[in-house]
């Protein structure tokens, strides 16, 4: 928990203790809470790489899936092209059935004419060794075609790491590295960018512990933002700590709240209201 978190929990419990005794059940409590992401996210490169390009600014909008940032890559895609190619090679394998047949053919010709007496047991059996050399070379050729193909799917994977794309939907609050720049792997090297996952939010807040037997989770609550941000927003509690706090006599809850249309924003201070 950083600075703020902290200061934040401190008011929040502040504010809870300060209200009246809880009211009768199926009455209305109201609280001040706290409205934030549901998560924030350090995007970070999982390979060391020059950026190639940055296609989500700080602000913008990005959905699940979609490319956050680009690595250069043209090493990696002359190999994965080098090894497409290769895996499409059919080639050896051709020319190894071709010599099996002819092997097996062979030895056909061979085992009817040892049986009429017209060639040697040397004959038959040296067929008979090429046969087996042929299927041995048939296999070999099946076993580097199977192995060609793996070396694509790797080398395709490499190339896909170039590629970094949202793990989420939400926005982008955060730009440390730009085009041109070496994104580094690790947790103690800068991150790209940071995301925050603002659908749904959480909010916060910090109740008595006289209420902990009537907090559960699904219970309906009502979210007024602070100003200038007005409404009022449907919430449900979704979360409630096992843990109390015995210095504050305090505990918390998590509501989720719906905002598919981004209106709200993350790091607001609110009022809730939770009807029993």
């Amino acid at each position: 928990m950083n600075d703020m978190d902290k200061k934040m929990t401190r008011w929040l419990a502040a504010t809870a203790l300060a209200i009246a005794l809880p009211a009768a059940a199926g009455e209305v409590h109201e609280f001040d809470c706290l409205i934030e992401p549901a998560q924030t996210l350090d995007i970070r490169s999982p390979v060391s790489g020059i950026i190639e390009r940055v296609h989500a600014e700080r602000g913008s909008f990005v959905k699940k899936g979609e490319v956050l940032v680009t690595l250069e890559a043209s090493v990696e895609r002359a190999a994965a092209e080098l090894a497409r190619y290769k895996s499409a090679m059919e080639g050896a394998i051709k020319s190894a059935q071709s010599r099996l047949a002819h092997a097996d053919s062979k030895v056909k010709r061979r085992r009817d004419l040892a049986a009429q007496n017209y060639t040697s047991a040397q004959d038959r059996e040296d067929a008979e060794a090429e046969q087996s050399i042929a299927e041995a070379e048939a296999l070999l050729a099946r076993e580097n075609k199977q192995l060609a193909r793996l070396e694509y799917d790797y080398a395709a994977s490499q190339l896909a790491l170039r590629q970094i794309k949202s793990p989420v939907s939400g926005v982008v609050v955060d730009q440390s590295l730009h085009a041109g720049e070496l994104a580094e792997i690790g947790e103690n090297k800068p991150s790209i960018v940071k995301l925050a996952e603002i659908d749904p939010l959480r909010v916060k807040v910090i109740v008595p512990v006289a209420l902990y037997p009537r907090m559960k989770p699904g219970l309906a609550a009502e979210v007024t933002p602070e100003a200038p941000l007005d409404g009022k927003y449907a919430a449900k509690i979704d979360v409630v700590d096992k843990v109390i706090d015995a210095a504050s006599g305090t505990f918390q809850i998590r509501l989720d709240l719906p905002n598919p249309k981004h209106e709200l924003p993350g790091g607001v201070k609110c009022r809730v209201k939770i009807e029993e």
